[in-house]
């Protein structure tokens, strides 16, 4: 699989996202961040296209590279991270805005190493994608690619807990476009990878798990 589909990589990812102070998050991210915000009532969006209109289907993404490899871990990062959570639970395995100073991810201790320029996704809504690429720090692959639809940022209250969320929901479609039933710790509703949405809105196999609207009866692809 590509390694931004692992779902070890992402989970990787989210550990060290979550373990980011506010000023480290705003140093990485902040381009992002100032991105999505200014579709907010009243702001002007730069957009890399000349005939695109703001309210037109975006996608703004960035890499992220971690020092260590996810993958050599044993036992794998995804086990290790769902070790840490008790019971079965509907909601993702991720503490709540409050808490994203826990220390329940000591253990997993990634940094980052570097991440991308803003990388800008049009979609004409006839199925065609235009992509304009912002730089790429390093010659490697990335670990994960953070994947956001342009939206209102009054929706939410921490844009650093929303990144957090988006890579737990990352997880849940890498199992789903996998054809496998999620852990029941990412069973939950909410935007998560850019391919997933595409799959989920428009192939039959799959329910609207992107949507946090949606009714879902069941988990199974099918």
């Amino acid at each position: 699989m590509p390694p931004t589909s692992n779902p070890d990589r992402i989970a990787a990812t989210l550990a060290a996202v979550v373990s980011l102070s506010e000023s480290e998050f705003t140093e990485l991210f902040g381009d992002l961040q100032a991105q999505i915000e200014s579709h907010g009532d009243g702001q002007t969006v730069e957009l890399p296209f000349d005939d695109v209109d703001p309210d037109d289907p975006l996608v703004y993404s960035k890499d992220i590279y971690l020092r260590q490899d996810p993958t050599e871990f044993d036992p794998p990062v995804l086990d290790q991270f769902l070790g840490r959570f008790e019971g079965d639970s509907d909601s993702p395995a991720i503490p709540d805005k409050e808490t994203l100073a826990t220390d329940t991810f000591d253990a997993l201790d990634f940094d980052i190493e570097a991440v991308s320029g803003l990388h800008y996704i049009h979609n004409d809504g006839l199925g065609s994608d235009r992509t304009v690429r912002g730089e790429d720090p390093l010659e490697r692959d990335p670990d994960a690619t953070i994947e956001l639809m342009a939206f209102d940022p009054a929706e939410i209250e921490s844009f650093h807990h929303y990144v957090v969320s988006h890579l737990a929901y990352q997880i849940r479609d890498c199992f789903l476009l996998m054809g496998l039933k999620p852990p029941v710790g990412f069973r939950a509703q909410g935007w998560g990878k850019y391919d997933g949405f595409t799959n989920q809105k428009f192939c039959p196999q799959y329910q609207n798990y992107w949507s946090s609207e949606a009714t879902i009866t069941s988990w199974q692809p099918e």
